[in-house]
């Protein structure tokens, strides 16, 4: 589909997570359930709808998980509809934390991008803190830690996109 025939955000959200061949194999071969830690931010219901999509394509039951606050009005109903297990938690909280299931697949997506301006220390809580508890409590599970790109300098549309060796800023 073409994106300038795009007609709304749910034919949007329908062609960002539709899986590709390649995914939809590799969830074929993964084993297991999996979660998406910090999945009412902006990739999060996209990842977890894809990861369901993908696991019904190769007839592979499992459990997709989505796990956030949830301070999005509708979003655990949406994600609920697409087949994903909701669980409300905040994640700094030890004691939510710990009771999260125990699953071997794990997507961290949680992180503090905008607003940090005098946030810095929720800012840092988040983005250093809480990866460390994250892998202390959920051991022994894959992870797999999504970042943005947010860490690059506006580039030129032309270039391409950011490459590694750009400097970081801001």
């Amino acid at each position: 589909m073409r994106i300038d025939r795009i007609a709304d955000v749910d034919e949007l959200e329908d062609v960002l997570s539709r899986p590709t061949p390649e995914v939809i194999e590799t969830m074929g071969r993964l084993e297991g359930d999996v979660m998406f830690l910090g999945a009412g931010g902006k990739i999060g219901p996209t990842l977890a709808r894809m990861a369901r999509r993908a696991s019904d394509a190769a007839a592979v039951p499992r459990r997709v998980l989505a796990v956030a606050r949830f301070t999005t009005p509708g979003l655990r109903e949406r994600l609920r509809s697409w087949g994903i297990e909701t669980i409300a938690c905040d994640l700094l909280d030890r004691d939510q934390l710990a009771r999260l299931p125990r699953v071997p697949n794990v997507f961290y997506l949680a992180a503090m991008k905008f607003g940090t301006t005098g946030q810095e220390t929720m800012t840092w809580a988040m983005n250093t803190y809480l990866p460390g508890m994250v892998c202390e409590q959920l051991r022994p599970a894959r992870l797999v830690a999504y970042s943005t790109g947010n860490v690059y300098p506006l580039v030129p549309v032309g270039r391409g996109g950011s490459v590694e060796t750009d400097p970081l800023e801001p």
